[in-house]
């Protein structure tokens, strides 16, 4: 019995250090006897615990104080008086039976516990702890308080006895905790093993630690920021931008500007370029880009806005034949925005977005943003292809490392549609290094000649562009510290309305009934940095083969436009057309937000494309162009065609200006002298 009174009492002392709530005992004996045997203890013994309550056979004993103070009542009541009084409580109680050591889930034990280790020398009490009224739960009814309770421990077990009858449901769901093995008989005990010491404490508290740290392992960690892991700002097509400027919860900001001087070597007289998507003006200084707008984001909703003005303002709308179907000024409701969309972050896998408006499309690998690319013009694959879609993007991330992205637009950079379908498309983008990237784009479906019948010319498109970009050496610490290349790869054809993918197709009597109509082209760059990205080289061109012209860009010719058309250009089934072109690039980065551009280009075509001397302006300055004009791109009287090379810019016939008429001066090649200053924030 005096054994099982030793172990008992050591239960008590560990429960007492380590802050456990209760204490329970079996006990035998009646609920008189019980009592009485709580009377017999001294009064240092009862302020450690409140009044004992019956729950079955079980005794229940709540520790009353903090931590601290209970930890100095043992130190009071090692040598003596408490051994005593606890034998005979626990001798009257037990009868032999055993008890255990029981403790309630506490939120901040792990805190208490290292607050207990470090206070043993303080001189002030913690707080008590929380009593029933401050958890809300029911209350019970008070005790009557001892006589040789002092009255401050007397309002505590008042409170506790409140908690004490909440915890009693508790308890009879509970099974019984494994009862400890009992020390051998004729063992002993020192004093010194009853009483923990700090690193008993710090132990527990390690253990506690270590189980925390096991569970968080356990927790299924955040998915990581797409491509993320790496730094992309060498890719062709990409802001190089490292740093925001500014940045908040609600809003990212963007600023763009481009200026640019641009000299052709033909010098044409009305000082018109052609045949391109980022160069437009000869001999003149102009403001390419003036973009403000940025990014919204808000608790999963997202949005962005870019505004467009400047030449792009004008320049890039007059290329969608999509606004002469129907009614109402398309180009007029969105020609000073490249970006306007809104939409919804999903937190599936690593990201899903839902957007609908206008976004830049990345057909031909080439950003709209000349800021962003290794080169100020681009070849034929990409200055050819389209710069933004109208309709619905969803951006979905499995991993890290790729992206999925269908489209459903209203066409091939069309504001609206032509026909009857829409266009459907999509982006996979891998990236599963940080020195390679690729890019796949495919679209299909859609309807986009404009033709009779209300547009309705029932000619469908289907295209699919592809790129690779290595980055192949990588050495900061050298005066070339980079150096990496991109090819991209596009084929593609139409069918339908009189056009055919694979070769002419032809009737019985060998009359062509469907001309091919098709395009392949490709580009090939190659980039290298110096001194930290403080400069940059860039070599490459490209080639593109499009019978039909479908996607040639139509020259301005007597401000003519997608919607007009032009008899000095045509663009009918089997008409050819074959260019190459190449550059040459230098850039100064004096800092990350701005570029100091020097390029030249030479771009050849095997038919009269580019503007010449004479220029492509009938009577200069005599009739400027406007857009919309219901007279653009329209003959001028006493113009007149005879036959000619089937190589021309009128297959099969010949320009003849005469007295009174206009022939624009049409070159197979063009070189040029470009100078920009291109600013990103």
């Amino acid at each position: 019995m005096a054994n099982s009174f030793i172990r008992e009492k050591a239960i008590i002392y560990r429960t007492i250090a380590t802050g456990d709530a209760q204490f329970v005992c079996n006990f035998m004996g009646s609920e008189n006897q019980n009592h009485q045997a709580w009377k017999n203890l001294d009064w240092q013994s009862r302020n450690v615990f409140t009044t004992p309550q019956r729950v079955g056979k079980k005794m229940i004993l709540k520790v009353g104080r903090d931590v601290t103070t209970m930890r100095a009542l043992l130190r009071a009541t090692t040598k003596g008086a408490i051994f005593l009084a606890a034998f005979v409580l626990c001798l009257t109680i037990a009868q032999g039976s055993r008890c255990y050591a029981q403790a309630q889930t506490q939120p901040q034990s792990q805190v208490q516990l290292a607050k207990a280790s470090q206070s043993d020398n303080a001189s002030s009490e913690e707080p008590a702890l929380v009593g029933a009224k401050g958890r809300g739960w029911p209350e019970g009814p008070t005790p009557a308080p001892d006589p040789e309770i002092s009255p401050a421990v007397a309002k505590e077990l008042a409170a506790m006895k409140a908690e004490i009858e909440q915890l009693k449901t508790e308890l009879k769901s509970r099974s019984a905790a494994e009862p400890e093995a009992a020390p051998a008989p004729g063992s002993s005990i020192k004093a010194t093993d009853l009483v923990p010491t700090t690193a008993k404490a710090e132990s527990a508290v390690a253990v506690e630690q270590a189980a925390a740290d096991a569970a968080a392992k356990s927790e299924k960690p955040e998915p990581s920021v797409p491509f993320a892991y790496a730094d992309w700002t060498w890719l062709n097509g990409t802001a190089r931008n490292k740093d925001a400027v500014w940045d908040s919860k609600f809003f990212t900001p963007e600023i763009r500007f481009d200026t640019n001087f641009v000299s052709s070597f033909n010098h044409p007289q009305d000082d018109t370029i052609g045949g391109s998507s980022e160069i437009f003006r000869s001999n003149e200084v102009q403001v390419e880009q003036i973009s403000f707008g940025g990014d919204f984001h808000w608790q999963n909703v997202r949005g962005r806005v870019l505004t467009m003005g400047g030449m792009f303002g004008v320049t890039t709308p007059r290329n969608d034949a999509s606004p002469g179907r129907g009614q109402w000024d398309l180009r007029g409701a969105y020609k000073y925005f490249s970006e306007a969309y809104g939409g919804y972050h999903f937190n599936v896998n690593h990201g899903l977005n839902v957007d609908a408006g206008i976004f830049v499309s990345y057909i031909g690998l080439f950003s709209y943003y000349n800021f962003d690319n290794w080169a100020y013009q681009p070849s034929y694959v990409s200055s050819n292809t389209p710069w933004f879609f109208n309709g619905l993007r969803i951006q979905w991330f499995p991993t890290e490392k790729l992206k999925i992205e269908p489209w459903i637009i209203n066409g091939w950079q069309s504001y609206g549609r032509f026909g009857n379908r829409p266009g459907l498309g999509g982006q996979i983008m891998y990236r599963p290094k940080p020195w390679l990237s690729l890019v796949f784009n495919n679209y299909g479906m859609g309807e986009d000649t404009l033709g009779a019948g209300n547009g309705k010319l029932g000619r469908s498109r289907i295209h699919t562009d592809d790129s690779v970009e290595v980055k192949y050496y990588d050495h900061s610490d050298k005066t070339l510290d980079k150096m990496a290349f991109s090819v991209t790869g596009d084929l593609g054809c139409e069918y339908g309305g009189g056009v055919a993918c694979f070769g002419d197709q032809r009737d019985g009597s060998g009359n062509i009934t469907a001309h091919k109509q098709a395009f392949l082209g490709w580009m090939a760059y190659n980039r290298f940095w110096f001194k930290k990205d403080l400069y940059g080289l860039t070599v490459g061109g490209g080639q593109m083969n499009n019978p039909g012209r479908y996607l040639v860009l139509l020259p301005p010719i007597n401000g003519a436009d997608a919607i007009s058309g032009t008899p000095y250009f045509t663009a009918n089934p089997g008409d050819p057309f074959k260019a190459w072109d190449t550059s040459i690039t230098f850039d100064w980065m004096p800092k990350q937000y701005i570029t100091f551009r020097w390029e030249y280009g030479y771009r050849h075509a095997n038919v009269g494309y580019f503007s010449g001397r004479g220029g492509i302006t009938p009577g200069v300055n005599g009739a400027p162009s406007t857009i919309p004009n219901p007279a653009a791109g329209s003959l001028v009287g006493g113009t007149t065609f005879v036959p000619g090379p089937f190589l021309s810019p009128t297959p099969g016939l010949t320009c003849v200006a005469g007295s009174t008429g206009f022939c624009p001066d049409l070159r197979k090649d063009e070189g040029t002298l470009r100078l920009a200053i291109m600013v990103k924030f």
